[in-house]
């Protein structure tokens, strides 16, 4: 993995990203569900955050509000030394050459009336205006770069494998030479065999081309080999973010040690007891006072149902939210 240590390409500071929650025949706004809630993070160049966390904990939010596809409540979003919520939404297509993203589901993502040279060839017609015979060669090596073979180029989605529908995705990501990418549970809903493929390919197209992913991901082991350095995501906000060795070697918040316990381990033989966390997950429309964990966690204390964690610096990165957490 490719250590860097540049100045960063994202710097996300205090993001929040709510939406109304109406009711009644006039549609008034009775509350807010608090998707993102002041998340903070940076990535530098050729780097690879991974961002994880339970369903429903606002990842994917997060990485939409960050290109605004979704558009932020609050909170700065530093791109290459502009602040991305100021941008006027007619100059957002210029950045969008920079920002690209891989979605979750190669079926859903991809448009089932159009050839593979107008999917992947979209960005290079709307943004260099290139002649579609220029557009066609250029679509056909970008196949070939994510190990398809460029003769697919007048093929349709549905002639199309998972995997090779998701080659195709990662393609059309790389069609403007971006600097950074989202990968959005980008080999999730891929068979094992191939979510390594895919990996791997990551990997390669990462260490040629230099760009800087946020790698988002259930599977802890796939984020484990990915990433320089790992935020994790309870309830719309980060719990705690270190390198990626250090997360997995020594976590601290509850919520990680957790989550790291529920992974499997690959072998038949052995057998691991697994602590369950207990109680249920809170609703973002109704969030407890205090830590967001507080319900669940068997180290809480009466600090813990009343304010908010701060920050406790571990050394090298390791940050975490927690009152009982010390150095």
């Amino acid at each position: 993995m490719q250590k860097v240590k540049a100045e960063p390409i994202l710097d996300v500071e205090g993001l929040k990203t709510y939406f109304p929650i109406k009711r009644g025949i006039l549609k008034r706004t009775v509350g807010w569900l608090k998707a993102v809630d002041d998340v903070s993070f940076f990535i530098r160049p050729g780097e690879t955050l991974g961002l994880v966390g339970e369903s429903g904990c606002g990842k994917t939010t997060c990485a939409r509000s960050i290109i605004r596809l979704v558009e932020p409540t609050d909170g700065e979003i530093i791109f290459k030394g502009k602040n991305v919520r100021e941008i006027p939404e007619s100059e957002m297509r210029e950045l969008r050459r920079d920002m690209q993203i891989i979605f979750q589901d190669p079926y859903a993502s991809l448009n089932p009336r159009m050839s593979v040279t107008s999917i992947v060839g979209e960005g290079l017609r709307i943004h260099e205006m290139q002649p579609w015979s220029e557009i066609r060669a250029r679509v056909g090596d970008l196949l070939e770069e994510v190990g398809l073979s460029r003769t697919f180029v007048n093929r349709y989605p549905h002639e199309f494998s998972g995997g090779q529908r998701q080659r195709i995705g990662i393609a059309r990501a790389l069609a403007l030479n971006p600097e950074f990418i989202i990968c959005d549970e980008a080999v999730s809903a891929l068979d094992v065999s191939i979510q390594a493929q895919i990996i791997n390919l990551l990997e390669d197209l990462q260490s040629q081309r230099g760009f800087a992913y946020l790698f988002i991901a259930h599977d802890l082991s796939v984020v484990e080999h990915i990433s320089d350095r790992v935020a994790v995501m309870y309830l719309g906000k980060i719990v705690e973010t270190a390198t990626s060795e250090d997360l997995y070697r020594d976590p601290r918040h509850p919520y990680t040690i957790a989550l790291l316990n529920a992974v499997p381990v690959p072998d038949p033989t052995r057998k691991k007891e697994v602590k369950r966390l207990r109680g249920q997950v809170p609703t973002l429309a109704s969030l407890p006072k205090g830590c967001r964990f507080h319900p669940r966690c068997e180290r809480k204390t009466g600090q813990c149902e009343q304010e908010e964690p701060p920050a406790v610096d571990l050394g090298n990165g390791h940050v975490v939210y927690c009152h009982e957490c010390k150095k």
